[in-house]
């Protein structure tokens, strides 16, 4: 579903808000944005914000290019978003990886730098931290990141379910458009205004597990009786779709599996704030700075052991399944008894 919109075309880069049926902002026509003030009235009353040209098409070339050239051909194991766990990639019946890279940062350096560096200069553009600082009122700081190619279908849920600022609701997420995103590629959307509109008892995170199919369903149901409309824009290659950690997203079911949907997400919180993790507070552990933006690390993907432990895990997948899941329940177990 597309709606209407209203963007400056005459500025370099414009703030595009949809689906507002008010008169538009004012947009600075030299800086191609709307002031800060003007920024912050639309998300804090839509809960996400369309920025097109946000980041520059070559910029995105070069980071699509690098992944096609260094990662796509890898046997290696990556973290992967769906189940959390490190895998091999899975591929589309039309060559597309299926389930997304998370944490694009933790990759090996010596084999995938490039890969790397082209991807966060993408998620930490220059325009992406005027738009952060503009909406944060401080400099943000990215904790979290991935790179999609096809697509998984992502349940409609609510950020901060997972992730989120140590203030509930100060994350913001990116979603930038690695190519041109067909229509029948699985589009972004965004359920607007979902942010102030209170989680209902059965989905609180004390009674159920965001990561099970109960609460995916549940949400899903309830996504469609909020009362809130679901927004699923047109997004170019550079164009930038940013949501409230509150506000419920996902993406809409491939209808057209010929084509990809390239494109890199990044989870920002302002930069003095320190970030939940599954609810628990991770304070300020390993990070690298991109372009004078802190981009925090979770673990070494591409070292000895982890692809060790990957490799196993595989194995017992595919020969020993009982067992497996023996191990991990244990595991469980040990965790819930410490």
């Amino acid at each position: 579903m597309k709606h209407a919109s209203v963007q400056d075309a005459s500025a370099p880069w414009g703030a595009e808000y949809m689906p507002s049926t008010q008169a538009a902002p004012h947009l600075d026509r030299q800086a191609g944005l709307g002031t800060p003030e003007h920024l912050r009235e639309q998300f804090e009353r839509d809960g996400y914000l369309v920025i097109r040209n946000a980041v520059p098409r070559e910029v995105c070339r070069d980071a699509v290019a690098a992944f096609e050239r260094l990662v796509k051909p890898s046997t290696e194991f990556f973290l992967r978003h769906e189940f959390g766990t490190y895998d091999r990639h899975v591929f589309t019946d039309h060559g597309f990886m299926k389930y997304p890279i998370m944490n694009i940062q933790d990759l090996s350096e010596k084999k995938y730098a490039p890969f790397i560096r082209n991807g966060l200069d993408v998620l930490t553009h220059k325009r992406i931290q005027d738009v952060m600082a503009a909406l944060m009122g401080e400099k943000g700081r990215v904790i979290h990141t991935m790179f999609f190619d096809g697509n998984q279908t992502t349940w409609a849920h609510r950020d901060s379910h997972y992730i989120d600022s140590a203030k509930i609701g100060a994350m913001i997420g990116i979603w930038v458009a690695g190519e041109d995103i067909h229509p029948g590629a699985g589009r972004f959307f965004v359920y607007g205004g979902s942010h102030r509109v209170e989680t209902p008892p059965e989905l609180g995170l004390d009674i159920i597990d965001p990561n099970s199919r109960a609460y995916k369903d549940a949400m899903a149901a309830w996504a469609k009786r909020s009362g809130c409309e679901l927004v699923s824009p047109e997004l170019k290659q550079g164009d930038m779709i940013l949501w409230s950690s509150l506000t419920i997203h996902g993406s809409l079911p491939t209808t057209d599996p010929a084509h990809s949907r390239k494109s890199f997400t990044a989870h920002y919180i302002p930069d003095s704030h320190d970030y939940l993790w599954g609810r628990r507070n991770q304070g300020r552990g390993r990070e690298v700075t991109v372009n004078g933006i802190r981009v925090a690390r979770h673990s070494d993907q591409g070292t000895w052991t982890t692809q060790t432990k990957a490799a196993v895990r595989a194995y017992l997948q595919a020969n020993h399944p009982g067992l497996l899941a023996a191990v991990q329940g244990a595991k469980r177990r040990g965790k819930r008894a410490g």
